[in-house]
C-alpha cells in the first residue's frame, strides 16, 4: 500500500526542519559567544583609602577594561576576540608596576603582592617563567657586587660582572625568541633583546628579522626599532639630509635646512642632557668649534630625548656659542636612525651627509682632512 504526502505537508515539514536547524545553529553560536570571554582575577595589597584602588587592563596603551579593588581582590571579565592574543596586554593596579599578560579565554589569576601568575595558560606561564629568570639574573648580579672586597677596583669588577650579566641576559632573550618566534612571548623577548644594549642594535636587528614571525615583526614597538635601523643605513654618507621642523630657544619653529649656511660644512650634533657620553664629548665639540669655525665650519645641535627646559640651562652651563635646537616632534632620531647618542654628523655644502657617528679622535681627523 503506497502513501502519498501532499506538497503542502512536505513544505511544512521542510520549514520545521529548517527552523529546528536554525535554532540549533543559534544555540551553538550563542554558546560559542559565551565562551569568548576573558576572566582575570587577582590579589593586591594596594591601600584602600577615600578613593579605592583601581585595576586597569590595557592594550596598546589604551584601557579596555577596569574595576575597583575590594578587600585586596579584583576581577575583570569582558568580551574576547582572537586578535587580542596577538598583543601584549598589561594589568595595572594603582601604585603598582604593570604586569604583562596575554589575553585568553582561559582564566588568569595574578598575585600583585608576589608579582607572579597563580593560574593561567601555557603562554602566560612562559611569560611568568621569563620574568622569574630575569629576576634570578638580577639577584645573581647583586650577589656578585656584594662579594667584591672593599679594597678592590670596584669599577673594574662592576664592569666585568655587568658585562657577564648582559651576556646572560642576551642568551636568555634569544632562547625565548627562538622558542616563541610568532607569539606575544616572542614580542617580550624581542623587545628585551633590542633594548638591552643600544650599541649592539645593528647586530641584533638581523637576528630578529631572520628568526621572528609576523606577529612579532608587526608589533608597533619592534617595527619602530626595525625602521630606525633601516633609516640609519638610508642616511649614511652620500645620502641627502632629511629636512625636519625643529624648535628654537625662542619657541619658534625652523627647518634644519634653514640652519645650513651656503658653501659651508655643518657639524650636526644630536644629544641629551642626561646622557653622560654626550656630556663627556662636549669638550671635543667646544674645541672643534673654536678651531674650525673661523675656517668656515657651521655647527648646529639638536636636543632630543629630553625635556626642552633643560636645554637653556645646559647651554648656559657649557657656554655653547653655536645654534641650539629642540626636536619637539621626536622624528629626528627615527628619520636619521639614531639609536645611540651623541650622534655627530658632518653635512657637506651640497646638503648630503659626508660622515656620521663622529666622536673623539675620529671627529678631529675628519675635520682636519677638510680644513687642514
Amino acid at each position: 500500500m503506497s502513501t502519498h504526502t501532499s506538497p503542502q505537508l512536505s513544505r511544512l515539514h521542510l520549514t520545521r526542519v529548517l527552523l529546528l536547524l536554525s535554532l540549533v545553529a543559534m544555540s551553538l553560536l550563542c554558546s560559542c559567544q559565551q565562551q569568548k570571554k576573558y576572566h582575570i582575577s587577582g590579589y593586591t595589597n594596594a591601600q584602600e583609602g577615600a578613593d579605592p584602588p583601581m585595576v586597569k587592563l590595557l592594550i596598546n596603551g589604551r584601557a579596555i577594561d577596569s574595576s575597583y579593588v575590594h578587600k585586596g581582590k579584583f576581577l575583570l571579565k569582558g568580551n574576547y576576540v582572537d586578535s587580542m592574543s596577538k598583543n601584549i596586554a598589561y594589568l595595572e593596579v594603582t601604585g603598582e608596576e604593570p604586569i604583562p599578560v596575554i589575553l585568553t579565554t582561559q582564566p588568569l589569576c595574578i598575585d600583585f603582592i608576589k608579582r607572579t601568575l597563580l593560574e593561567g595558560d601555557y603562554l602566560n606561564k612562559e611569560v611568568n617563567r621569563l620574568y622569574d629568570s630575569l629576576d634570578s639574573l638580577g639577584d645573581d648580579f647583586k650577589l656578585k657586587l656584594a662579594a667584591i672586597p672593599s679594597d678592590s677596583a670596584l669599577f673594574d669588577a662592576f664592569d666585568q660582572d655587568f658585562k657577564a650579566s648582559i651576556e646572560s641576559y642576551v642568551i636568555l632573550a634569544k632562547d625565548y625568541c627562538l622558542r616563541h618566534p610568532n607569539d606575544p612571548v616572542g614580542i617580550i623577548a624581542a623587545v628585551m633583546l633590542l633594548t638591552i644594549n643600544y650599541e649592539s642594535l645593528l647586530e641584533t636587528v638581523p637576528f630578529i628579522r631572520k628568526y621572528m614571525g609576523p606577529v612579532v615583526l608587526n608589533n608597533s614597538e619592534i617595527a619602530l626599532y626595525l625602521r630606525t635601523v633601516d633609516n640609519f643605513y638610508r642616511t649614511g654618507p652620500g645620502a641627502p639630509i632629511v629636512d625636519l621642523p625643529l624648535g628654537t630657544l625662542q619657541g619658534d619653529t625652523t627647518l634644519l635646512s634653514e640652519q645650513l649656511l651656503p658653501d659651508c660644512y655643518t657639524l650636526l650634533h644630536c644629544w641629551s642632557g642626561w646622557c653622560k657620553p654626550c656630556l663627556d664629548e662636549m669638550p671635543n665639540l667646544i674645541k672643534a668649534y673654536k678651531t674650525y669655525h673661523e675656517r668656515g665650519l657651521n655647527m648646529v645641535s639638536i636636543f632630543l630625548w629630553d625635556e626642552p627646559y633643560n636645554l637653556p640651562l645646559l647651554q648656559n652651563d657649557y657656554q655653547l656659542p653655536w645654534t641650539q635646537l629642540y626636536d619637539h616632534s621626536g622624528q629626528v632620531s627615527i628619520s636619521y636612525g639614531i639609536y645611540s647618542i651623541p650622534e655627530i654628523m658632518l653635512i657637506a655644502p651640497d646638503r648630503t651627509i659626508a660622515a656620521r657617528s663622529l666622536r673623539g679622535a675620529e671627529l678631529f681627523s675628519t675635520l682636519d682632512s677638510i680644513f687642514g
